[in-house]
């Protein structure tokens, strides 16, 4: 897995920081667990030995080439090295006729390690395909990594906060396309394996056994898991124009309900389109279209959200000869474009509210501008929903797309619109994440601003400019301060024109408000 490295760069009394970093495995076929290792006198560090498929090892002989600043005792079938004064220490192992070595660096008792400094690390096995912290709870490991060989094997690894490695699972399929969704609330870790038409999900205990598997067609767009223990999973057909969410019990996997949502439709009159041309017919066809959702998320009232597109369009010319082509400017497009927000109950009924829509009928040839939820979808913390909306400016002829209106909605508890905040239009890659902060103040990112407003009123506080493209927002912090992630690397920043970078690399916030940051 990626080293995680436990740094000490105190930034704020409530936030504390670790590092991330991968590093090729330097001894083939085992070694010693943790890895770069940083202790202070008077600690204490469990080492143990994993094998390159991330099996634990026993039975080696450990010792140290300076016992007069620390000795080794044994733990559970661990060595446990406990360091007596500063300096550096070489261990040893001997397991099978061979020897492995790991130095560990001893810094005073009285003084803090210096900032930057990484506690632990651990060695990758094979392609690191996601790390994420595990939820809080009673034996349940601080990190999960799933990780690949170049075998094709997928393994699961739990790490606890002291870098020791408490389990490995291994996937019973070879599917390369693999995800580690989230953690759970009992602990444990959802796995997605992803095929052309179909996807199971693995939920893991935090155990390390598996809990329960279930197969879903189409695609995995968005999942969410309220505190009774109901998992929402949204999934979609392949070209997009079937949708469904369905509820799964975390505990068993039983499945609960099923919801379709509405399905999107085109209807050609006298028309037929062949490529980019436009041809008169005496039948008319109809069929499905893509429906564009956003993601899932629970509300502090228990329901899930979602939020999707529902289009009605129709293609029409007035009488003409069959097979004869039609001049573009003479079809007529009827758009009934709408954005529906569904309140979803545990027991898979529903409330649906009309958040946008938009009407027009017009010559093919001319401008359109469709609204869509972006993905992204969060609580107001208000019992309200924040959703993006993302009004594009598209002529179907030519298949000309200018830049979209971006802007977040407020939609109160009871399925109102409260606001429509407009944010400034970008048309790179979007990051469209929101996070909530410190009285009643929110904070969303386009393109390389960053935008602090009002959650109740809408009303724009301030906004940074980063002068770097396709920065996300990555976390509100209790002085008012939002976290920004950067290409290269996090930064705090304070308003306008205050910004200043805490470390370099990608981060990840666990849930006590660490972070763990890798360089790849």
């Amino acid at each position: 897995m990626s080293v995680w490295a436990r740094r000490t760069v105190s930034i704020f009394a409530f936030l504390a920081f670790f590092s991330i970093s991968l590093v090729a495995q330097t001894d083939p076929g085992w070694r010693i667990s943790p890895y770069h290792i940083n202790i202070q006198a008077g600690d204490d560090r469990i080492l143990q030995l994993l094998d390159d498929l991330a099996q634990e090892l026993h039975g080696a002989v450990w010792s140290v080439d300076n016992p007069e600043i620390a000795e080794l005792q044994e733990q559970d079938g661990r060595a446990v090295l406990h360091v007596k004064a500063p300096g550096t220490v070489r261990v040893s192992a001997a397991l099978g006729g061979e020897m492995r070595f790991r130095e560990v660096n001893i810094w005073p008792a009285d003084e803090p390690l210096k900032q930057g400094t990484s506690k632990w690390g651990t060695e990758p096995i094979g392609r690191e395909i996601k790390d994420l912290p595990a939820v809080p709870g009673v034996d349940a490991p601080a990190i999960y990594s799933l990780e690949q060989t170049a075998a094709g094997n997928t393994y699961l690894r739990a790490v606890r906060d002291d870098g020791i490695q408490v389990w490995a699972w291994l996937m019973p399929e070879q599917t390369r396309d693999v995800e580690l969704v989230c953690g759970d609330w009992l602990g444990g870790a959802l796995i997605s394996a992803n095929r052309a038409d179909s996807y199971t999900l693995y939920t893991v205990g935090k155990d390390g056994k598996l809990r329960w598997q279930y197969t879903l067609p189409g695609v995995r767009k968005g999942h969410a898991y309220n505190l009774d223990h109901l998992v929402h999973v949204i999934s979609q057909s392949q070209d997009g124009t079937g949708t469904t969410i369905t509820g799964l019990d975390e505990v068993t996997g039983a499945r609960n309900f099923q919801l379709t949502l509405p399905a999107s439709i085109e209807t050609l009159t006298n028309v037929q389109r062949i490529g980019t041309r436009y041809f008169c017919t005496a039948e008319s066809r109809f069929g499905p279209i893509r429906t564009i959702t956003s993601r899932l998320f629970v509300n502090i009232d228990g329901f899930a959200y979602v939020a999707f597109t529902h289009h009605d369009w129709s293609l029409k010319t007035g009488k003409c000869i069959p097979g004869s082509e039609i001049p573009p400017q003479d079809v007529t497009f009827a758009r009934d474009e709408r954005v529906e927000l569904w309140q979803i109950h545990p027991d898979g009924s529903y409330r649906s509210t009309m958040v946008e829509e938009s009407k027009n009928e017009r010559s093919i040839t001319e401008s359109v501008s469709p609204p869509s939820p972006t993905g992204s979808i969060i609580p107001d913390g208000l019992g309200g929903v924040l959703l993006p909306i993302r009004w594009s400016h598209d002529i179907v002829v030519g298949e000309i797309h200018t830049s979209a209106d971006e802007l977040v909605y407020r939609i109160d508890e009871n399925g109102n619109v409260v606001y429509r905040l407009p944010l400034p239009k970008y048309d790179g890659e979007l990051h469209d994440e929101m996070v909530l902060g410190e009285n009643e103040v929110g904070f969303a990112t386009r393109g390389s601003f960053l935008i602090a407003f009002n959650v109740r009123d809408g009303k724009e506080l301030w906004r940074w400019n980063s002068s770097t493209p396709e920065i996300e927002v990555f976390a509100a912090l209790a002085n008012g301060h939002c976290l920004v992630q950067t290409p290269t690397a996090l930064v705090e920043v304070t308003g306008t024109n205050e910004a200043k970078e805490v470390l370099q690399g990608k981060a990840m916030m666990g849930w006590h408000g660490d972070v763990y940051v890798k360089h790849n």
